[in-house]
């Protein structure tokens, strides 16, 4: 009797023990804000190459850059002879568009991309720069749009006050401003340019639609934790290549679109993204269809790495 009540007694432990694991497995397996940015980060790549008798590069999703010989020159103006170090970054699709930090506007005007790269030059460690008029020439291969483009650049151009209320929010330092100076190519599997210099480029054109514009607000509504930080709020178009970021206007306490800058009746993505006060991942997304004068509450909460990553899946 003794031995039956005591395998009893072990069978019930075990049981309890397995169930108790399940219940644990059971429990989504929240992922932390850092983990999501690393593993989507866009690579650095580096290349090594004679300035003085010219080289090539090509980027892991194609792009190829060509520098002459003689084409670069140190901080004091002196033609580079020996081996420098160029470091590209590739952002070939709205995904990439989406981590990169570079959204496909233009002082509030939409863009649509064919391509982003930020190119960088050193030897020994210091900064260098592309000689005037060397021929740098850049090709991007058309993998993320084959509509007929142009080279934009970084610029940090003020916003103009739409409303003269001053009630604007913001102006973002990273909008894309037109390079007339440079001529473009549009053959039929690259966009092709001369590299202006060490910095961000895009293959881009302003996005034409003769709908009503309209400006869009949202307010995020927090499900498990309010204590969230780095908020941003984008919007990833569906059938266009282009993705925005809302910047919060601190007047009226809600991240708000450029002032009558959305066409009505395109449809989009809404994302919203954050870190809570654990340094998890606060996320959430709905499809919307743009009216005039739209205001959207969005919902945002802890996410699993399989959540991001399905919504991600269904990005181009």
């Amino acid at each position: 009797m003794k031995s039956t009540l005591k395998s009893a007694a072990v069978m019930a432990a075990a049981l309890i023990s397995l169930a108790a694991c399940k219940k644990n497995n059971d429990k989504p397996a929240f992922v932390r804000a850092e983990d999501i940015l690393a593993k989507n980060a866009i690579p650095s790549q580096t290349f090594t190459g004679n300035a003085g008798t010219g080289f090539t590069i090509v980027g892991e999703k194609g792009t190829k850059i060509t520098f002459p010989a003689k084409a670069l020159r140190d901080g004091n103006g002196d033609i580079i002879m020996g081996n420098v170090t160029i470091t590209l970054k590739e952002v070939l699709s709205k995904k990439d568009v989406m981590f990169s930090g570079v959204m496909t506007e233009s002082n509030g005007q939409l863009l649509e991309s064919g391509g982003e790269l930020l190119v960088l030059g050193q030897k020994d460690g210091k900064d260098i720069q592309i000689v005037p008029d060397s021929n740098v020439v850049v090709e991007v291969p058309k993998v993320m749009n084959d509509q007929d483009m142009g080279l934009f650049v970084l610029g940090d151009r003020k916003r103009p006050d739409n409303g003269g209320n001053g009630q604007q929010p913001p102006q973002n330092p990273n909008t894309w401003l037109p390079a007339p100076y440079a001529p473009f190519g549009n053959g039929p599997n690259s966009y092709s340019f001369n590299l202006p210099g060490f910095t961000w480029v895009n293959c881009d054109r302003f996005y034409n639609n003769p709908n009503p514009k309209t400006t869009v607000t949202v307010s995020p509504v927090f499900q498990d934790n309010n204590q969230v930080s780095d908020l941003q709020v984008m919007l990833v178009f569906r059938d266009i290549q282009t993705v925005i970021t809302f910047p919060f206007n601190a007047y009226i306490n809600k991240f708000e679109s450029y002032q009558n800058s959305l066409p009505v009746g395109l449809q989009a993505d809404l994302v919203i993204i954050g870190k809570d006060s654990d340094g998890y991942l606060q996320f959430g997304t709905q499809l919307i269809t743009i009216s005039a004068n739209q205001h959207i509450d969005a919902s945002i909460h802890r996410a699993t790495q399989s959540e991001v990553d399905a919504f991600l899946a269904t990005i181009d």
